[in-house]
This record gives structure tokens, sequence and C-alpha cells, in this order.
């Protein structure tokens, strides 16, 4: 009896070996999805070593087959036309498992915390929005929130037919973006939303990453997982990017940065070093478009950091520097819809909106109209007045016919002043000065936690919150003469 027991648990462990290798295709594919259009994607899973797997693509009645490496993953190349649909995925080998109702259009990722997190339904009158997802083809998935101490391989999630019973658990960031390019494009748009509440830069990068950064504290390799931690290095990364890396992108929105107001200092740096990631990744410079954080009150934080008391400030000086190190890239500035004592401001329509402005030239080509904020480009001295000069203006400079009280200037004590500042039109500028302060040496406007903007381009698109430097090559006119 003894010898038959253990005949029959060898037997289970077969059956249970079988069982495990069977075929199956990872978790970010699944029916309802989008796949993106007029490129080639890849799709992957598992099964047993050796094994043949075919997938059938219905919109070509094309088969395409690999074999399946010694590790038991397989990975196939499909070539996707042009947006349309409904369309069926075949995938064969041992069972046979369809997805249904796939559309070919626009993919896009979009993450970070707790403002790209919050759903549509918590946001300031949704309701419209809601209804509106009865017209429209947006489909999304939300990754689930989990980080792990080890890269993980797979999600279980489904995509979602956006629709007014269900749309309200969409990103409220990532669904008025998706509204808004489809809107334009007049094609399926779908919508991968990898974020989690409070998360630092840190978290979503991998460990071999934030080794090559030197001063990041990084847990070692182990099964656990965390639930609601989002301050450690590496395990967004791990439980939510890792398993859908390489699913065919268009690009990339991003909101976070709020929860580094604690390392000012680090952050553009390590979000640099996150993207050139990402895209090693993904194996393409695919674009990122980001959102600056909003204004916000941080005195009630008691914020512990080496900047001083505007931590709010210097963190979205932080980012909009990092406009300069990431190429195809964009900042969305929100200047005008911070909430002084609510970090997670409830109008969302902008952000995403601001979000598809920047897609919508850069990456779809479309012309003759304004899609960036105007962005403070230099600071040159003219006798005592700092004269700053920007880029990205496309209509032009106005403070809607308000005074600015914004400007603050200082010269080489480092002590800012509250400055006299107006648009000089003909030449788009803006001229800075104060009594107190003879020779310029810095000029910086909005630099507060909270603050309302008042210098905006022609179309209404608030300027950022800046600190800047005499340029190098500024001439001070009176030591010329």
């Amino acid at each position: 009896m003894k010898r038959f027991n253990i005949i029959l648990f060898l037997l289970a462990l077969v059956v249970l070996t079988v069982e495990a290798k069977d075929l199956r295709v990872a978790g970010i594919f699944g029916n309802n999805m989008v796949l993106q259009q007029k490129t080639t994607t890849p799709i992957w899973g598992w099964a047993d070593a050796g094994a043949i797997v075919t997938v059938t693509s219905s919109w070509n009645d094309k088969s395409y087959s690999v074999k399946v490496g010694k590790d038991g993953t397989w990975r196939i190349m499909l070539h996707t036309p042009e947006a349309g649909g409904p369309y069926a995925l075949t995938i064969t080998e041992d069972k046979t498992i369809t997805f249904s109702d796939v559309y070919i259009g626009e993919v896009w990722l979009a993450s970070g915390q707790s403002n790209m997190a919050m759903q549509l339904k918590e946001c300031y009158e949704s309701t419209k929005a809601i209804l509106a997802s009865q017209k429209s083809n947006i489909r999304f998935i939300n990754v689930p929130p989990l980080g792990s101490y080890k890269p993980l391989t797979d999600i279980k999630a489904d995509w979602v037919v956006a629709a007014p019973e269900n749309v309200g658990d969409c990103s409220a960031v990532a669904w008025y973006f998706a509204h808004f390019i489809q809107e334009n494009l007049g094609v399926p748009v779908g919508i991968i939303n990898a974020s989690f509440g409070g998360s630092i830069v840190e978290t979503w990068m991998s460990r071999e990453t934030c080794q090559t950064l030197g001063d990041i504290s990084v847990p070692e390799v182990s099964d656990g997982t965390t639930g609601w931690e989002a301050n450690i290095p590496t395990t967004m990364y791990n439980g939510m990017l890792n398993p859908i890396v390489g699913y065919c992108i268009q690009g990339c929105i991003w909101y976070q940065g709020e929860s580094n107001v604690y390392n000012v200092s680090q952050y553009s740096n390590r979000l640099v070093a996150m993207v050139a990631e990402w895209r090693r990744k993904w194996g393409r410079n695919f674009p990122f478009y980001f959102t600056q954080i909003a204004p916000f009150d941080y005195a009630t934080w008691n914020v512990p950091s080496e900047v001083g008391e505007h931590v709010g400030a210097y963190l979205r000086d932080e980012q909009r520097k990092s406009m300069d190190r990431i190429e195809n890239s964009g900042m969305a500035v929100i200047l005008d819809v911070g909430e002084v004592e609510q970090i997670h401001p409830v109008r969302k329509e902008k952000v995403g909106e601001r979000l598809g402005l920047m897609a919508l030239a850069e990456v779809y080509n479309m012309k003759g109209f304004e899609y960036k904020s105007p962005v403070f480009e230099r600071m040159e001295v003219d006798d005592d007045k700092a004269v700053i000069y920007f880029k990205d203006l496309y209509y032009g400079l106005t403070s809607y016919g308000k005074p600015l009280h914004l400007f603050e200037i200082a010269d080489e004590s480092k002590v800012f002043h509250p400055a006299e500042a107006y648009v000089d039109e003909e030449r788009d500028v803006v001229v800075v000065s104060s009594k107190y302060v003879r020779k310029p040496k810095a000029v910086r406007y909005a630099f507060k936690n909270y603050v309302e903007p008042e210098l905006f381009s022609l179309s209404g698109l608030p300027v950022s919150s800046c600190l800047l430097y005499t340029s190098p090559s500024s001439r001070d006119k009176r030591q010329s003469r």
C-alpha cells in the first residue's frame, strides 16, 4: 500500500507539471484589447519547452509559429494594419485560446502616482465624461497595484470596453487624454494604466538602474510583496511594469513627483534614468509626456528638505529642467489647476488635454495650434533690469492686462526681492527690476508651494514657475559703455 501511495504521489506531480506548462498567454493580452496600429507588435506567453505555438490574426488571416524555448517561454511578432476592428487572435498548441473583439489603434502607457491613479468618478464634473464614454471606442486595462521584491513576469487583469457603467474606474488623466486624441484622430485608443498612489520615482526603476545611481538603498531580492508601501525602490517596477514590458505602445504619459519633495535635488537625475531604462526595455525611443506637479501648500507636510520651504516650487523647477535632458519629451504645465489644501486636484480634464495637445502635434503631426506652454529660455541683464527670453512661443505672451506680482529678483547676495515686471509685447520678453537690486543675478517666477499663475501664452497655457540665473553670455550694458 505504501508503494502504491508513492506511485500515486509521483503521478500527481507529473500531472501538476504538465498543467503548469499548458499553453498560456501573458495577462496583458486578452479580449477587448487594443493593439498598436501599423507596427510589429509582440505577443508572448508560456508552454511546454520544444512545443510549437501558432498565432493567427484575423485581420490578414496569417499564421505565425514559433518553437517554445527551453525555459518554457515563447514570443511571436505580429504585423498590424491601420486602425480598425473588431478582429480576433487565435493561439494554438495543446489547446486553443481565442481573443475576440480586438481592435487596432493607438496604445498609450499611463503611469505615476496617485494623481495618475485617481479615477474618473472621483473628479470634478465627471458625469459628462462618463456619459460620453458610451460613444467612444476606448479600452483600458488597470495593472493591479502591487510592489514586489523580485521582477514578476505576469499580471491578472482584464481589458475593459469603456462605458458609463465602468469608465469611472479608469484613470481620469488617462481618460481625458485618450478621449481628446480620439476626438481628433477618430481611431480606437487603448490605455494601459500602471500607477500607484504615493510612489516615488525610484520605485519605478529596476534594481540594476537604481544601483548605477549609487545613492539609492536597494532592497534585497526576495519573494515578498508590498501592499501600500510606495517608497521602496524597485518594487513597483518589479510588480507592475516588468510583466508588461514589450507590449507595443505609441508612447507614455506620466504624472508623478509629489512624493519626491523629500529629495528634490536628485529628482531630475532619477527621472532621466527611469525614462532611459524604460526606452531600453521597450527597444524604442517612444515619446514621454509628463505632468508638472500642481501647486499645493506643502507646509502642512513639514517636509525636511535641503532646499528650504518652497519644496514644491523646486520640484516643479527640477521637472522643467528635465525637459531639456529627456529627448522626445514634453511637460504639461498645470499651474492653474492646483488647490491649496488638496494634493489631488479634482480638475483633471485640463491635465489630460494638455498632454494630448503635445501628442497631437508631435506624434500625429497635426498643425496650426499651440500645444506647449512657453518656456523660460534665458535671462540677460540690461543695466539694472533682467530681461527674460522664452522659447516655444507660438502666438505670444500675456498677463491678460493684469499686473505681474509673482516675479522676484536677486543680486549676488541671493536675497530675493519682490520685483516690478511687465510683458514687452513687441519682443515677447518679460522685463524685471527692483529698486533694491542694481546688479541682477537671478530671477524667479511663481516660486512658492501654492501659487496661482499670472503669465500665459495667448491661447491660455500657463507659463511654468522658474528659477533663472544670469546667462553666461549676458551682457551688462552699463559696463559696456
